[in-house]
Protein backbone atom coordinates (compact mmCIF):
# COMPACT_ATOMS: atom_id res chain seq x y z
CA UNK A 1 0.00 0.00 0.00
CA UNK A 2 1.27 3.46 -0.75
CA UNK A 3 2.55 5.70 2.04
CA UNK A 4 0.08 8.37 0.98
CA UNK A 5 -2.93 6.21 1.83
CA UNK A 6 -5.79 8.50 2.91
CA UNK A 7 -3.84 11.58 1.85
CA UNK A 8 -6.91 12.64 -0.14
CA UNK A 9 -8.96 13.00 3.06
CA UNK A 10 -8.89 15.34 6.00
CA UNK A 11 -9.17 12.54 8.54
CA UNK A 12 -7.40 13.43 11.78
CA UNK A 13 -4.67 11.18 13.16
CA UNK A 14 -7.10 9.75 15.74
CA UNK A 15 -9.31 8.35 12.97
CA UNK A 16 -6.34 7.10 10.99
CA UNK A 17 -5.08 5.29 14.09
CA UNK A 18 -8.50 3.67 14.60
CA UNK A 19 -8.72 2.60 10.96
CA UNK A 20 -5.23 1.08 11.13
CA UNK A 21 -5.85 -0.72 14.42
CA UNK A 22 -9.17 -2.15 13.19
CA UNK A 23 -7.65 -3.34 9.91
CA UNK A 24 -4.72 -4.96 11.73
CA UNK A 25 -6.92 -6.55 14.39
CA UNK A 26 -9.40 -7.97 11.90
CA UNK A 27 -6.68 -9.48 9.74
CA UNK A 28 -4.76 -10.98 12.68
CA UNK A 29 -7.98 -12.41 14.11
CA UNK A 30 -8.71 -14.02 10.75
CA UNK A 31 -5.15 -15.35 10.61
CA UNK A 32 -5.63 -16.99 14.02
CA UNK A 33 -8.47 -19.02 12.55
CA UNK A 34 -6.04 -20.52 10.02
CA UNK A 35 -3.38 -21.65 12.50
CA UNK A 36 -3.63 -25.43 12.60
CA UNK A 37 -3.31 -27.05 15.99
CA UNK A 38 -4.18 -30.70 16.37
CA UNK A 39 -6.78 -31.19 17.65
CA UNK A 40 -8.34 -27.94 16.36
CA UNK A 41 -9.05 -25.31 19.00
CA UNK A 42 -11.92 -22.88 19.34
CA UNK A 43 -11.28 -19.15 19.32
CA UNK A 44 -11.61 -18.96 23.09
CA UNK A 45 -9.34 -21.98 23.63
CA UNK A 46 -6.65 -20.29 21.53
CA UNK A 47 -7.16 -17.08 23.46
CA UNK A 48 -6.69 -18.83 26.80
CA UNK A 49 -3.53 -20.57 25.57
CA UNK A 50 -2.06 -17.22 24.53
CA UNK A 51 -2.53 -15.86 28.06
CA UNK A 52 -1.08 -18.97 29.72
CA UNK A 53 2.46 -17.63 30.01
CA UNK A 54 2.60 -19.16 33.49
CA UNK A 55 0.24 -21.13 35.73
CA UNK A 56 -2.80 -18.98 36.49
CA UNK A 57 -6.01 -19.12 38.42
CA UNK A 58 -9.10 -19.12 36.26
CA UNK A 59 -10.16 -15.79 37.78
CA UNK A 60 -6.92 -14.23 36.54
CA UNK A 61 -7.53 -15.68 33.06
CA UNK A 62 -11.03 -14.20 33.15
CA UNK A 63 -9.54 -10.78 33.93
CA UNK A 64 -6.87 -11.16 31.22
CA UNK A 65 -9.48 -12.02 28.58
CA UNK A 66 -12.24 -9.67 29.83
CA UNK A 67 -14.58 -12.63 30.33
CA UNK A 68 -16.74 -13.53 33.28
CA UNK A 69 -15.13 -16.26 35.40
CA UNK A 70 -17.91 -18.77 34.68
CA UNK A 71 -17.05 -18.53 30.96
CA UNK A 72 -13.51 -19.76 31.62
CA UNK A 73 -14.50 -23.02 33.33
CA UNK A 74 -15.89 -24.84 30.26
CA UNK A 75 -12.93 -23.68 28.18
CA UNK A 76 -10.52 -24.94 30.83
CA UNK A 77 -12.44 -28.23 30.95
CA UNK A 78 -12.12 -28.63 27.18
CA UNK A 79 -8.41 -27.78 27.21
CA UNK A 80 -7.85 -30.23 30.06
CA UNK A 81 -9.78 -32.95 28.23
CA UNK A 82 -7.57 -32.40 25.17
CA UNK A 83 -4.43 -32.62 27.28
CA UNK A 84 -3.29 -28.99 26.91
CA UNK A 85 -3.72 -27.92 30.55
CA UNK A 86 -3.91 -29.50 33.95
CA UNK A 87 -5.25 -28.23 37.22
CA UNK A 88 -2.74 -28.10 40.05
CA UNK A 89 -2.73 -26.63 43.55
CA UNK A 90 -1.70 -23.00 43.79
CA UNK A 91 1.62 -23.00 45.69
CA UNK A 92 0.66 -19.66 47.26
CA UNK A 93 -2.73 -20.93 48.46
CA UNK A 94 -3.07 -24.72 48.59
CA UNK A 95 -6.88 -24.41 48.72
CA UNK A 96 -6.97 -22.85 45.25
CA UNK A 97 -6.33 -24.38 41.84
CA UNK A 98 -4.33 -23.00 38.94
CA UNK A 99 -4.30 -24.00 35.30
CA UNK A 100 -0.91 -25.05 34.07
CA UNK A 101 0.16 -25.94 30.54
CA UNK A 102 1.16 -29.52 29.87
CA UNK A 103 4.02 -30.26 27.44
CA UNK A 104 1.35 -30.51 24.70
CA UNK A 105 -0.08 -27.18 25.80
CA UNK A 106 3.35 -25.55 25.79
CA UNK A 107 3.92 -26.81 22.23
CA UNK A 108 0.49 -25.59 21.08
CA UNK A 109 1.07 -22.18 22.67
CA UNK A 110 4.50 -21.90 21.06
CA UNK A 111 2.98 -22.75 17.67
CA UNK A 112 0.30 -20.09 18.13
CA UNK A 113 2.72 -17.44 19.35
CA UNK A 114 5.28 -18.06 16.60
CA UNK A 115 2.64 -18.04 13.85
CA UNK A 116 0.99 -14.86 15.12
CA UNK A 117 4.30 -13.04 15.54
CA UNK A 118 5.38 -14.03 12.04
CA UNK A 119 2.08 -13.04 10.42
CA UNK A 120 1.90 -9.79 12.41
CA UNK A 121 5.34 -8.80 11.13
CA UNK A 122 4.42 -9.71 7.56
CA UNK A 123 1.07 -7.90 7.69
CA UNK A 124 2.02 -4.70 9.52
CA UNK A 125 5.19 -3.92 7.59
CA UNK A 126 6.83 -2.45 10.69
CA UNK A 127 10.38 -2.94 11.87
CA UNK A 128 11.07 -4.75 15.15
CA UNK A 129 11.66 -1.36 16.80
CA UNK A 130 8.41 0.06 15.40
CA UNK A 131 6.49 -3.01 16.63
CA UNK A 132 7.96 -2.49 20.11
CA UNK A 133 6.97 1.18 20.06
CA UNK A 134 3.49 0.35 18.72
CA UNK A 135 3.05 -2.27 21.46
CA UNK A 136 4.01 0.22 24.17
CA UNK A 137 1.60 2.82 22.79
CA UNK A 138 -1.23 0.29 22.44
CA UNK A 139 -0.75 -0.94 26.02
CA UNK A 140 -0.56 2.67 27.21
CA UNK A 141 -3.99 3.26 25.63
CA UNK A 142 -5.59 0.22 27.28
CA UNK A 143 -6.31 1.61 30.77
CA UNK A 144 -8.33 4.46 29.27
CA UNK A 145 -10.29 2.00 27.15
CA UNK A 146 -10.96 -0.23 30.15
CA UNK A 147 -11.89 2.71 32.34
CA UNK A 148 -14.32 3.96 29.68
CA UNK A 149 -16.30 0.79 30.37
CA UNK A 150 -16.56 -0.80 26.93
CA UNK A 151 -14.19 -3.65 27.79
CA UNK A 152 -16.38 -5.00 30.55
CA UNK A 153 -16.44 -8.68 31.34
CA UNK A 154 -18.63 -10.68 29.01
CA UNK A 155 -19.71 -14.25 28.39
CA UNK A 156 -17.07 -14.75 25.66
Amino acid sequence: MPDDLFSNTDLPDEFLAIIGVFALFNQIEAELEDINIDPPLTKMERRILVFMDRPKRMGVLAEDTFCIPSAITPVADALEERGFVQRTRDPKDRRALVLELTPEGLAARATLMDAVKLRFREICGMTVEEISQFAKLAVKAMPGAVEAGRLEEKEC
